[in-house]
């Protein structure tokens, strides 16, 4: 507990190498790693330099959150980006005077970056980042080279780098005899005049709603920050279980490769919870979901249970599919060629509450769903987004269970049987994955297959997509305008498989030199194309027809 003199928000205006002259800091296990670019970095050395030039009294660094914990130790709330890049910046500093004045770079060390903890006999970091951070970080300032794990880790490096870099900047023209003095000024601006104001804030529930208004310098705080100290803050005397909760999240989403996969996961699981939500509106949903302790730990822990759903759609080969069908893995990974966002949380709300029978029946069904919208060009209108939305809620209260009570409820949005085949008739497809799942998939069809929907090979060395008007026409196929060759060339008709073998050598022959090579393919719709006496922009269309045909049957509704 905070003592007596701990139990009022303090301040205190300090420099920033004061704050970690005077202090143990210790940025929380769950707080975000650190995050600065080389350009967030270089900024403020740069900042400081001009400051010291013209010979300024002070430079103001902003606001720095901290609440007092046990042995006087400050847990940094907001503030660990500028505090963790000064104290890499001194410790540059440091290693370049170690050879040349060795008691400087000693007091350097001493009264900034270490100090000796007399209960454990042991030298630690003045200042301490989070779990993913502080071994890298601890191991650097001591002058180690340990190899980079995590993104996080990466940026410490360049930051240390250019530190480096930029104590070579500032001695550069002086006198080798004068290099202490020179860095030892800006040793004493850094302590004393780059000053910030230290908050120090008595519990954490006023310590996450202060750095709600509070932003790292150069380095805007993200919706998934604000949404995770929002948290913490309203947790109260619960806030461990939170974090812990939290941290699990987090730890699951590392798994999927996408930059900002924090707030896309909040989205969707918003989504599900309460209904569709703007990824601009996540943090407002997020306080109007969860106020005070009890509500807190059950949102949290219903977004540690979504998260391992999140993970599972993303990877078909995941242990969570271990005991469904065989056709569920195939489906998932149809699904994620697809990557259609709008419809995650749907997939997340099937995973989490659908049984086995069920989900693998619905992810079947959402591949030709997912197909239908695509052809369509719909994946993304409002009404599409909003109905799949409201379709996870209903999933996920327990209103639909089965997967004919979905298709029933997305009725509305799928394309029927007659609007499908209408808009195959007239698709273009230029992503070349996709344009090779629609004809494999058709070939399938074509072959009586009973699943043609999965991808039987998506290997580019074996099977590659074939333009039979080609994109570049070299003056041999005078039948078509150039136009019409903009028209026409990716539009679904026009397109085949071939082997990569057959391939190779065709790039822009003419249409007779070509159907030789379409007779002998053993793809069945490539080598009819070999039936045709001439290929102009009728014989596009009417193939187009026959695979608007085929398409019905491959993804039925």
């Amino acid at each position: 507990m905070p003592s007596d003199t701990e139990s009022e928000i303090g301040f205190a205006q300090l420099g920033l190498g004061s704050v970690l002259k005077q202090n143990q800091l210790t940025v929380p296990p769950n707080q975000r790693e650190y995050a600065w670019e080389v350009k967030e970095v270089t900024t403020l050395f740069r900042d400081i330099a001009r400051e010291i030039s013209e010979g300024q009294r002070s430079y103001f660094c902003g606001t720095i959150v901290t609440i007092p914990r046990f042995n006087s130790i400050l847990e940094v709330v907001d503030g660990q980006q500028r505090l963790a890049t000064t104290a890499i910046f001194l410790s540059a500093i440091r290693d370049y005077l170690q050879p040349l004045e060795g008691d400087l770079a000693k007091s350097i060390d001493d009264d900034f970056l270490s100090v000796f903890v007399r209960a454990t006999r042991a030298r630690v970091p003045r200042l301490q980042l989070n779990l993913d951070d502080n071994e890298y970080f601890r191991a650097r300032l001591s002058g180690a080279s340990p190899t980079p794990s995590k993104p996080s880790h990466h940026l410490l490096d360049s930051a240390f780098t250019e530190a480096a870099k930029y104590v070579r900047t500032i001695v550069a023209g002086h006198d080798r005899g004068q290099h202490g003095n020179v860095l030892n000024r800006w040793v004493d601006f850094i302590e004393t005049k780059s000053f910030i104001i230290l908050l120090r804030v008595p519990d954490a529930s006023n310590a996450y709603r202060m750095f709600e208004t509070l932003n790292d310098r150069g380095k805007r705080v993200s919706q998934s920050d604000l949404v995770k100290n929002y948290l913490f803050g309203q947790a109260g005397g619960r806030l461990p279980e939170v974090q812990q909760k939290w941290s699990l999240m987090r730890g699951a989403l590392e798994t999927v490769e996408d930059e900002d996969i924090t707030i896309a996961f909040l989205r969707h699981s918003l989504t599900i919870i309460g209904g569709f939500v703007r990824e601009a509106d996540v943090y407002d949903a997020v306080q109007r979901q969860a106020i005070g302790e009890q509500p807190v730990i059950t949102f949290s822990g219903n977004l540690e249970l979504l998260a391992y759903a999140f993970v599972a759609i993303h990877n078909p080969d995941h242990e969570r599919w271990n005991k469904y069908p065989a056709s569920t893995r195939r489906a998932l990974a149809v699904l994620n060629l697809f990557n259609i966002i709008p419809m995650r949380p749907l997939l997340m709300a099937v995973a989490e509450k659908f049984g086995e029978k069920e989900a693998d029946a619905a992810f079947t069904f959402c591949v030709s769903f997912g197909v239908r919208l695509m052809i369509a060009n719909s994946t993304r209108t409002g009404s599409v987004e909003e109905g799949i939305a409201a379709t996870a809620h209903k999933v996920y209260i327990g209103q639909i269970t089965t997967n004919d009570a979905l298709i029933a409820d997305l009725k509305s949005i799928t394309p029927t049987d007659t609007q499908f085949k209408t808009v195959c008739e007239n698709a273009t497809v230029s992503n070349r994955k996709i344009a090779r799942y629609y004809l494999r998939a058709l070939e399938m069809t074509a072959k009586g297959e009973t699943e043609p929907w999965h991808i039987p090979n998506d290997d580019q060395s074996v099977i590659n997509l074939e333009h039979i008007l080609p994109e570049k026409t070299m003056g041999n196929w005078p039948q078509f305008s150039e136009d019409e060759v903009k028209i026409y060339r990716n539009r679904l008709g026009n397109l085949a498989l071939l082997r990569s073998s057959e391939n190779s050598g065709l790039q822009s022959d003419g249409f007779p030199t070509k159907k030789i090579i379409y007779a002998a393919c053993p793809y069945l719709l490539t080598s009819q194309v070999a039936n045709e006496a001439q290929w102009t922009v009728s014989e596009i269309l009417a193939r187009q027809k026959t695979l608007a045909d085929l398409a019905v049957r491959t993804w039925p509704s």
